[in-house]
Order: structure tokens, then sequence, then C-alpha cells
């Protein structure tokens, strides 16, 4: 899949392309996945540094949907990234995202190792761009690719009815007045889906269900 998607860059003028992959959960280091052909010189760089921070395509692609043609002025501090890039060939690029099935977002972008050949944004590029990011995503997704693993939690319907509740703010006893049910029984589901999820109180649970589409 990834040779396609270099042979698609090629065939609209770039020499490099990344894919990018970003899943909503956990929170605060949420799971990464990079598909790229970029110079193994400016990927080790790029970590050595710990661009992700700053990194303006991130940024500016982080809403599914987004698109963004490089340049230093939007980039804010992340011109310094923008810069560096240069110095390792990686000139004129152009990003765009999409969100997978699984709530996971992708970003695609195709870049130039030409100092001259800026990027001239046409409806029929846009429109390229955003059908090769969901294209793959789609692709990754059927090939069971480790890149789209995503949590797995299956919720009965009493357990997405708790969930929901909770994720409202709701404590225990207003959810069994409101699903005229035991407290007991909303402390069962709750802790069931804590044990099954692995996480440390209900509040996480609810956060990390609504963050993947579960409820």
């Amino acid at each position: 899949m990834t040779l396609l998607i270099e042979q698609h860059a090629k065939r609209l003028g770039f020499d490099f392309y990344v894919l990018f992959i970003r899943h909503p959960v956990p929170f605060t280091r949420p799971k990464t996945f990079y598909y790229c052909n970029l110079p193994e010189e400016w990927i080790n760089f790029y970590f050595q540094k710990n661009y992700s921070p700053v990194d303006p395509i991130l940024r500016n692609c982080h809403f599914p949907g987004s698109l963004w043609v490089w340049d230093d002025e939007s980039a804010g501090e992340g011109a310094v990234m923008m810069q560096a890039a240069r110095q390792h060939g990686i000139y004129h690029g152009i990003s765009t995202s999409a969100i997978a099935q699984n709530r996971a977002t992708g970003i695609l972008s195709f870049a130039s190792s030409d100092p001259f050949n800026n990027v001239k944004l046409t409806t029929e590029l846009e429109l390229k761009l955003q059908y090769l990011v969901e294209l793959s995503l789609a692709a990754l997704t059927r090939l069971n690719d480790i890149s789209m693993v995503s949590v797995k939690l299956e919720l009965s319907d009493r357990e997405r009815e708790i969930l929901k509740w909770t994720a409202e703010g709701k404590t225990s006893a207003e959810i069994s007045l409101i699903l005229s049910i035991s407290q007991h029984t909303v402390n069962f589901h709750q802790k069931n889906m804590q044990k099954r999820l692995n996480a440390p109180n209900k509040t996480q649970i609810a956060s990390y269900a609504a963050a993947i589409g579960l409820i």
C-alpha cells in the first residue's frame, strides 16, 4: 500500500510522502504510527530534536478534513522545524487529514525535494489528497494493520446507557433513579467496565468510550 501512495505522490509531482496516524487515546500519550519514504537522516533528526510538540503539520491538520499548504508564516513556532527540513532536502509540501472508522486521525503529507517546485493548490489536488488519505486509512483497517488496532470494548445496551449518563456527570445514585435500577447494579456495571478496560475510575471509562465513538 505504501508503494501505491509513493506512486501517487510522484504522479502529482512530489518526491516524498508521510502517512501519520494518531489514535484518540490515551489522551496524554496517544498511540501514533507513521509510514513514509523520507530520508532516514531527517527522521532521526526529527526525533532527536523532539519536533513533534511544535510540528506545524500536526497542529494545522489536527482536525479531520483540514488542509495545509506548507509555509513558514502559518507554521508559528514550528517554522524552525520547516527550516531544518529544508536543510535535509525537504522543501515545499501539502498535508491533509481524515478520520478512520475507529476514530484514529490520519494525516497524509506530500513534499518535494525541489526548492523551486512551489505547491500550486488546485481543487483537483485537494480532492485527490483527501481521497488518498481516506483510502489509505480504509485499506489499513481492512488489512487489520497494527496501526489501526484500537481499544476494544464490547458494550451491552445497559452498559452504554450507564456510560452516557456517567459522561454527563451523573452519580451512581442519580443514574439508578434515571434508569429505574438499583445503585448496586449501576456500580456493578461500572466496576466491570473498569476491569475490562483496565481503567482506574469510571470517569476514564466514559471519556475513553466517548473518544473512540462507543457512546
